[in-house]
This record gives C-alpha cells, sequence and structure tokens, in this order.
C-alpha cells in the first residue's frame, strides 16, 4: 500500500509481518468495499508504525485542516444527483464511498505548484524540487520522486451533506464585467456553521538516493517541503478555482499537525507558528 520499496519483499517472504500487514491492509480495504459493513475511509491511510518498514528517515506527515473557503474540482459527467438534487460541474468523488474527494495526483500538482513559488536559490530549488516530485511529464530521464500522497475524503453527518451549489461569474480581464452568464458549480462548504473538515497525509522517503547522496539533503527537503505546503494550504489553495481564492484553510493548531517520527516535528512547526506574508488573514 504504502511503498514498492518493501511490497516487493513480501511478495517473495510471504511468512514476515510485513506480509502479513500487507495482507491485512488489503483484506480491510476488500471488506470494507462490501455493501454489508461500514466504509472505513482510514484504511486507505498509511500509520505511524509503518515507518518501521521503509528506509530510515522515512517521514510521515498528518494534517487535519478545516476549509477556510469551498473546494471544487471537476468531475467528468456534466451533472449527477445527489439527496434529489441535481449538480451542474459536479466535484470528484470516491467511486467506492460517493464521498468527495481529492485525489493524490491533484495534491500532488497543486503542491508542486506551490512548492515553485518558494522563495529560494532557483538552482537548488529546482533540484529540491525534482528530488521530492520526481520529473517532469514527459521527461526521458524517469526519476520517481520522494513524496508519496494519499487521497483525503471529506465526510459530514449522515443528515447533512458536506457539499452545495456554488456560482461563479467569469469576468473579463479589461472591464472586470461578466464575459458570460453565471456558471453553477458543485463545492465542499467553507459556511461557518458547517466547514468541512479533511486529513492530508504525505509520506516522505529519502529514496532513491543520487550518487551525489548526503544526509543533509534530507533536512533541506523537509524544511522546503514545510515552506511549500504553508504557501499551498494558506495562500494558493488546492482547488480548481484556486485563483479565485478557493480551497485555502484556516489556521492550523499545534494539535491538528502530525509528524513522525517525532523529532522531525520542529521542521514542520511554521505550519502553525508562522505565517507567511502572503497569507491574509482576512481572506
Amino acid at each position: 500500500m504504502i511503498h514498492d520499496y518493501h511490497l516487493s519483499k513480501a511478495e517473495r517472504h510471504i511468512d514476515t509481518e510485513i506480509a502479513k500487514n500487507k495482507k491485512e491492509i488489503l483484506d480491510n480495504v476488500i471488506n470494507d468495499r462490501k455493501p454489508k459493513g461500514p466504509k472505513d475511509i482510514h484504511n486507505f491511510y498509511p500509520k505511524a508504525e509503518d515507518l518501521k518498514y521503509l528506509p530510515k528517515n522515512s517521514v510521515l506527515i498528518k494534517i487535519s485542516f478545516t476549509l477556510k473557503k469551498p473546494y471544487t474540482s471537476k468531475d467528468e459527467g456534466e451533472f449527477h444527483i445527489i439527496n434529489g438534487r441535481i449538480f451542474e460541474n459536479p466535484i470528484v468523488r470516491d467511486k467506492f464511498t460517493g464521498l468527495p474527494m481529492v485525489r493524490p495526483s491533484t495534491w500532488k500538482g497543486h503542491l508542486r505548484f506551490a512548492a515553485r513559488m518558494v522563495e529560494w536559490d532557483k538552482e537548488n530549488k529546482n533540484k529540491i524540487i525534482r528530488r521530492l516530485f520526481g520529473n517532469e511529464y514527459g521527461d526521458d530521464n524517469a526519476l520517481r520522486g520522494r513524496l508519496y500522497f494519499f487521497p483525503t475524503f471529506f465526510e459530514g453527518k449522515p443528515e447533512r451533506d458536506v457539499t452545495e451549489k456554488d456560482v461563479i461569474t467569469p469576468l473579463r480581464r479589461d472591464t472586470r464585467t461578466p464575459a458570460r452568464g453565471p456558471i453553477f458549480i458543485e463545492v465542499v462548504k467553507s459556511k461557518a456553521e458547517s466547514k468541512a473538515k479533511g486529513e492530508f497525509y504525505l509520506l516522505y522517503i529519502p529514496y532513491p538516493k543520487g550518487k551525489e547522496f548526503k544526509e543533509e539533503e534530507i533536512k533541506e527537503d523537509l524544511r522546503f517541503l514545510a515552506e511549500a505546503l504553508q504557501l499551498m494550504f494558506y495562500t494558493y489553495g488546492f482547488s480548481a478555482k484556486k485563483t479565485s481564492g478557493f480551497g485555502v484553510i484556516e489556521k492550523l493548531k499545534e494539535d491538528d499537525v502530525d509528524v513522525r517520527p517525532e523529532d522531525k516535528r520542529d521542521i514542520f512547526s511554521m505550519l502553525y507558528t508562522k505565517v507567511n506574508n502572503n497569507v491574509k488573514d482576512g481572506a
């Protein structure tokens, strides 16, 4: 579930503890998809104890966040019906649970965008981005990055859906007047009485290691990652309409950020102790 580094070994050593864990995870997911029982989305997420099976200096980051602005994404269909309501431009939903979700590929794309905005030395920044995210699509020198993303699901109470209709009106850039009629979209709520919550999981594995690998790379990677996360969550957002302010979160508290192993926690403390200059408190 977490990384080919150890899952491949489990195939050859079926009696090892890791193989048993792999089987348990797969069984949980399979059983969870059966209609007879409740769907536990947390079976999709890694746990702190999984780190002992991964390469040295691997780090698991969990961020529990509350939306400050609505989140939206574009599903493949033109509309769908939920609880008797028709939604145009529907949001992406998990096919097994029906819950609104942020796909791992979506997280990766938005975090990579934010990483480009981090104010570091350009040459060094590009090296770190390549290490963390791998090569750009179409690059002949294929390299897998050190970051592994997981889906985020937005849950609500059975009697309350976490999504609602919203409307946007495209404006002309020159005159700031409506370019065409309003567009109705489905969004995950961010209103005061029903702000949606989600959990973001990110796994950092310092592998593969380049020929000139040094231990200092790891701390550099994590420091840079912390700044990129801060920009994505507070400034640029992670939504399809982020240029309109969609997909930013409320300021995090210390308890909202869990980093394992704990000795790496201080690197990410800026997420709840320091506010970037680009973060607008009243936005």
